[in-house]
């Protein structure tokens, strides 16, 4: 999944933060207990790429008009569901994060824009930003962790500006996220999902007037910059330009990884921009680092800015 740069994100909020902040109301001490716990709990947690901790099921009955944690929310042809969020301190930021799982599923037979503004409000009526585009394939599902930095007081509702640009209705969804941080397992399998095609190591796969092969995937050992919990893995790859027109490769949808749980991890290294001339080859590296304990490791070349589909290729069982 794409999204835009946290960089901008982040002067975003910190330009809030210098503006000032009101006074933190009073909260119930139970609620203030019960949230300490749960946060103490997951606060060895290094973030959601480490995987989401363990939290308690939700337990609440959500605000009128709004929904709640594993609802399944339909707008269009996506279904979008919250599976969890919880809160956490990090380092070298302003304030805690909340992170937020959401899904979503393609239920159409088409390739589907998504482009959307998430709101966290939290229960002064503050609110902080994050914004998710991407695009999935028929059936496809893909999965999020969305990232605030609370401003000051707890979280208390989610809301998506559903973009209406590529076909979405014009709808304001809100999920009550309940007083106290919980999750659920995501489901088996939603309405409309549909297994991704995959193919493999060494397979040459044509889409539209480009042609994709892996042709190796390597684990070079860690050295001191890389995050604690993580691993690198290079993929190495083909491009050839079949077409009679140059052909542009664009890292942003070129190199990107995701797992068996529809999590996607883009790359920061060796992909640039490239442009390859009718008939010629690009022989280039993609080098990520990924959390070493996930599984099902799929490349994804996503083809919609050429106007073409998806080509999934698997690199770990």
């Amino acid at each position: 999944m794409k999204k835009v740069p946290f960089l901008a994100i982040l002067i975003l909020i910190l330009s809030t933060l210098a503006c000032g902040l009101p006074a933190i109301a009073q909260k119930p001490v139970e609620m203030i207990e019960t949230i300490q716990q749960v946060n103490e709990e997951v606060s060895n947690s290094s973030g959601p790429s480490q995987g989401r901790p363990e939290l308690p099921p939700p337990a609440y009955v959500p605000a009128e008009n709004m929904y709640m944690v594993g609802q399944e929310v339909r707008s269009g042809s996506v279904t979008w569901m919250v599976l969890g969020w919880y809160t956490a301190e990090e380092a070298f930021m302003p304030a805690p994060s909340l992170y937020v799982d959401v899904l979503m599923v393609n239920r159409s037979s088409q390739l589907t824009y998504v482009e959307n503004y998430y709101t966290s409000k939290d229960i002064q009526g503050q609110d902080t930003y994050d914004v998710i585009w991407t695009t999935l394939g028929p059936g496809e599902r893909v999965r999020e962790w969305l990232t605030f930095v609370l401003v000051e007081a707890q979280p208390s509702r989610l809301v998506l500006e559903a973009d209406t640009n590529y076909g979405l209705p014009a709808q304001r969804l809100i999920w009550d996220l309940g007083p106290v941080p919980c999750a659920v397992e995501a489901p088996v399998l939603l309405e409309g999902e549909v297994p991704l095609t995959l193919h493999a190591i060494g397979e040459t796969v044509t889409l539209g007037n480009v042609s994709i092969q892996v042709t190796g995937v390597s684990y070079p050992p860690d050295d001191h910059l890389t995050p604690l919990g993580y691993k690198k893995i290079h993929v190495d790859l083909v491009f050839k330009n079949l077409g009679s027109n140059d052909l542009e490769i664009d890292p942003v949808y070129a190199a990107y990884l995701k797992d068996a749980e529809g999590y996607g991890y883009a790359t920061d290294f060796a992909l640039s921009y490239a442009t390859i001339f009718p008939g010629d080859s690009l022989v280039t590296t993609a080098k990520f680092e990924v959390p070493e304990n996930i599984q099902g490791l799929i490349y994804e070349f996503d083809g919609a800015y050429l106007g073409l589909g998806k080509i999934f290729i698997l690199l770990e069982p």
